[in-house]
């Protein structure tokens, strides 16, 4: 079973290539929440509850420099109209749902590069 501190840890050097900081906002024996600074100028809120090997809750919302959103995907249970209920993505408004395939941090990490990619390409 890997502990919330390792999971960290992981994050932090999965993803070390394309973070500038991280801020541990909370964690819990299952449960934790950060902040990452990421080298673009932008943010990425990651949170994350795990039971043993199975990621049961997670909420990961990406800001622009300016702390708007750009887009956050979780799997909160409200939004029971969308095909991929529970997973589903806000684009840059709360209220703009769609659903989601992106399920997990490196699903969304993807995305992410992908987007920069294309933003430092144009």
């Amino acid at each position: 079973m890997l502990s919330v501190e390792d999971r960290i840890y992981e994050i932090e050097q999965k993803y070390a290539h394309l973070i500038q900081d991280v801020l541990v906002l909370s964690m819990t024996d299952e449960t934790f929440r950060l902040l990452l600074a990421l080298l673009n100028g932008t943010t990425l809120r990651v949170s994350e509850r795990w039971r043993g090997q199975t990621l049961i809750r997670y909420s990961y919302y990406w800001l622009d420099s300016d702390n708007r959103l750009k887009t956050g995907w979780d799997n909160l249970p409200h939004h029971s109209h969308i095909s991929t209920h529970p997973h589903h993505k806000h684009s840059g408004q709360q209220s703009n749902v769609q659903p989601s395939q992106e399920t997990n941090l490196d699903e969304v990490v993807a995305v992410i590069l992908s987007e920069i990619s294309a933003d430092t390409n144009s």
